[in-house]
């Protein structure tokens, strides 16, 4: 055959790939199809072996003839012991006289007569060094041999199938990879709002007490002065001040996401959070916020990540503060990066805790989902950002994110 026409077809080989969201198997029929028709065979198949190398079974395989797909043959190694043998042995088995030939024969009565397959010739497929399958080309009609570039063609053919596996299962787990972030960025959200909601409906009592006495004091017998009318009605407005104070804490959080998730500049992102961040910390800690942005200072990543990010980053500062602390943000570009820090002078972490703060479900909390940290991980990973963290037992811990700052 032309050299040419091999390097056409190695060539279009290499171009393919396995893209996100793309079933895989169309990449594999692709491959048996151009291989068929480069090296002018009626069948190429693609076997798998069982966990146990015991039973191969066709996965797929392309028939030219008819220009369809088919499969599900399966063969079982006790009865083929020199064939299984072969695979195991050599780079590629290409037999002229498949019927006779010692490495193939024993598939005569059961498989090469019934497809009249004359010849053959097998390409062994490895992943990490084991034998998974089989590239199997078969030829129709009068015996074949085989030439040297026909057999180092179908040996490539066998390496480009493993790796597009390997590219399909590292795909596949990168999706199963990002659903989990999703979930865990969306179980953060519902631990953010419970603890806002807790923390608010606190407020809220305390207001509704003070309506009560207002009340009260309206009601009785006591002073009804113009001066004291005033006084109880002055209460009742900074009550009523407060209380809508608390409400925009709750539509801002609610609907935090309208901008659809865009970008922003860092400083606004933080100045839309303070307000929560004030909620949820105000029993045990105060907050200090310190930036040193410019207006147009903005990461690529999405406004409710960041958002996500400092606010997790708070609460575990938070839950780290045993008595009435203090909890520093800072912001700050430095080059082509924007610089997050969050610090508390809480309780600090030993070597052996701060070993495993990003350990999935790893919690020293009584309480902890133990998502917060590897949440604020998997933003700072998927944008590109870096996280570093000291801590010191009984001083305080302090986490620094490094973001890209956007063009």
């Amino acid at each position: 055959m032309d050299r040419v026409a091999f390097e056409t077809a190695r060539l279009e080989l290499a171009r393919l790939r396995v893209k996100p969201g793309n079933d895989h198997e169309l990449s594999l029929q692709s491959v048996l199809r151009l291989s068929a028709r480069t090296l002018k065979v009626e069948r190429v198949g693609f076997w798998v072996f069982d966990e146990g190398a015991t039973t191969l079974t066709n996965r797929l395989q392309y028939t030219r003839s008819s220009d369809n797909f088919a499969g599900g043959d399966v063969l079982t190694g006790s009865h083929y012991p020199r064939y299984w043998a072969a695979l195991r042995a050599k780079r590629v088995i290409g037999v002229g006289d498949a019927v006779n030939d010692p490495q193939t024969r024993e598939l005569a009565d059961g498989y090469l007569t019934r497809l009249e397959i004359s010849s053959m010739m097998d390409a062994p497929v490895f992943r990490a060094g084991e034998l998974i399958g089989v590239v199997c080309h078969e030829h129709v009609g009068a015996r074949r041999e085989w030439t040297a570039d026909e057999l180092h063609f179908a040996g490539t053919v066998a390496d480009l199938l493993s790796m597009l596996l390997e590219q399909s299962d590292r795909l596949s787990a990168e999706e199963k990879l990002r659903g989990y972030v999703g979930a865990m960025v969306a179980a953060e959200q519902l631990a953010v709002m419970e603890s806002l909601c807790r923390a608010i409906a606190h407020d809220f009592a305390n207001l509704f007490a003070v309506v009560e006495l207002v009340a009260g004091a309206l009601a009785g017998p006591g002073d009804r002065s113009p001066a004291k009318l005033d006084e109880l009605g002055g209460s009742l407005r900074s009550v009523a001040n407060v209380g809508i104070d608390l409400l925009s804490q709750i539509r801002r959080f609610g609907t935090r996401s309208s901008d659809g998730g865009q970008a922003m500049p860092l400083r606004q992102v933080i100045h839309r959070v303070v307000p929560i961040l004030g909620t949820l910390t105000r029993e045990v800690a105060t907050v200090e916020v310190e930036l040193q942005l410019a207006d147009t200072d903005t990461t690529a990543a999405p406004s409710d990540e960041i958002e996500q990010l400092v606010l997790n980053l708070i609460l575990n500062a938070r839950d780290a503060i045993d008595r009435q602390g203090q909890i520093r943000v800072g912001a700050r570009r430095d080059g082509n990066e924007l610089v997050l820090e969050v610090s508390d002078d809480g309780a600090g972490m030993t070597p052996e805790v701060l070993a495993r703060i990003w350990e999935p479900y790893f919690t020293t909390k009584e309480t902890g989902t133990g998502l917060g940290l590897v949440t604020v991980r998997s933003i700072v990973d998927d944008n590109g950002g870096t996280i570093g963290v000291v801590s010191v037992p009984g001083e305080g811990t302090t986490f620094v994110v490094r973001l890209p700052a956007a063009a």
